[in-house]
């Protein structure tokens, strides 16, 4: 009869022990960035809060709503929020799909700031794919480190960074979070960002290695062919809005323009829109999304993908 000694079993049993700890470090590596081509394929969940990631809100024009009959939605202004997961299930019957054709044939991508998701229907390109991020950021580190030190070497004064991190395990865009470099030499970024529930601490200017350690992944751009004296006027106009109060989109109004409070996105796109006239919002949608500001090729240039 075939017998393995005890010895042997715990070797067998460490080995099994040892391939399934190997097995876990590695999983998260299936979880990358994923393309998906028509986000309403997705599984959407109902029982999450609109603009969740789960649910992200649809943003389109009041003019629209007519043809979403009795569903809920949130006024804002012009526009309208509806949950994505709504809009699906009302897509997914054939006679309501023909009643919907002049809002499913305008879909964009999903794209999200700071935790707030959303499909921006009032955005001029339409049809791209959406990209979707599942695995915590201590997960994606481990996939794709990089040297955060080395990043800040390469920093100049008015730089946009972006940081792409996961929230609740699941996020849309290539990034959700932007700042500015406002001191280089001194490794200084602002930004503007809130802590649930509040409005604060808004605008805000943080040192780099703060900034660094809450994402994943890092990417610079930076403005092409800038003279020498347009730089600092932008850095004076985002320093003079440090302390104004954050912006919740849903609650607190889409108006890009309005200074009195501000989301990541907006504080970057309207320093070098009002300083400057450059229009760094891509899709000309009514919320700009750090996305949007990474693909402007036209006015930056990729400093770190």
């Amino acid at each position: 009869m075939f017998t393995i000694k005890p010895f042997r079993i715990i070797q067998i049993v460490s080995a099994i022990g040892a391939l399934c700890i190997a097995a876990a470090s590695v999983t998260p590596a299936t979880a990358q960035p994923r393309t998906i081509d028509s986000w309403l394929e997705f599984k959407f969940d109902a029982r999450a809060s609109i603009g969740d990631a789960r649910n992200p809100a649809v943003i389109l024009p009041s003019s629209m709503a007519s043809l979403l009959g009795d569903m809920p939605m949130k006024q804002s202004g012009d526009f309208v929020f509806i949950p994505a997961a709504q809009l699906q299930e009302m897509a997914a019957n054939p006679l309501m799909a023909i009643a919907l054709a002049p809002i499913l044939k305008q879909l964009s991508n999903v794209k999200s700031f700071d935790g707030f998701n959303a499909v921006d229907l009032t955005s001029t390109i339409k049809n791209l794919p959406s990209e979707l991020i599942e695995a915590p950021d201590a997960a994606a580190r481990k996939i794709s480190p990089q040297n955060t030190e080395e990043i800040r070497t390469l920093l100049r004064d008015g730089d946009i960074v972006f940081g792409s991190h996961v929230i609740n395990y699941m996020t849309w865009g290539r990034f959700n979070h932007v700042a500015i470099v406002v001191d280089a030499s001194r490794g200084l970024i602002a930004e503007s960002t809130a802590e649930l529930p509040t409005d604060m601490p808004g605008v805000r200017v943080v040192d780099w290695k703060t900034f660094a350690a809450g994402y994943s992944h890092i990417g610079v751009v930076r403005l092409k062919g800038s003279s020498a004296n347009e730089i600092p006027r932008v850095v004076t106009w985002v320093n003079e809005r440090k302390g104004k109060p954050y912006r919740w989109p849903i609650i607190q109004g889409l108006d890009k323009l309005d200074q009195r409070r501000f989301y990541c996105s907006q504080l970057v796109w309207l320093a070098f829109k009002d300083v400057l006239n450059f229009d760094l919002d891509v899709d000309k949608g009514v919320i700009v999304f750090p996305d949007d500001i990474y693909y402007s090729k036209d006015y930056v240039e990729v400093i770190v993908p």
